[in-house]
């Protein structure tokens, strides 16, 4: 059995962004946990856009797919970086 969620991409997660775009991009309400910092903290989109840079560029949007597409969570990646954010 594969576990491992399915990444799809269409035309518009495939583009390079900054962060703020990608927050735009979200619900305000939506909670997003960074797996890059030390304890995972998570916070709703509009908290995380008070804390980040959101003029940082290199990040995309990525939408992935579980159960066989019936469940879809989404993700801020950095491109060629550590930083990611997923859903919660």
């Amino acid at each position: 059995m594969n576990r491992h969620p399915e990444v799809s991409s269409s035309s518009s997660d495939s583009q390079v962004l900054t962060l703020g775009q990608c927050l735009n991009m979200l619900h305000k309400d939506l909670v997003l946990v960074d797996m890059a910092s030390p304890g995972k903290p998570t916070h709703p989109v509009a908290k995380w856009k008070k804390l980040l840079p959101l003029d940082s560029p290199g990040y995309e949007l990525r939408t992935m797919s579980f159960n066989h597409g019936r469940t879809q969570k989404k993700s801020i990646v950095q491109i060629d970086g550590p930083r990611v954010w997923h859903e919660w």
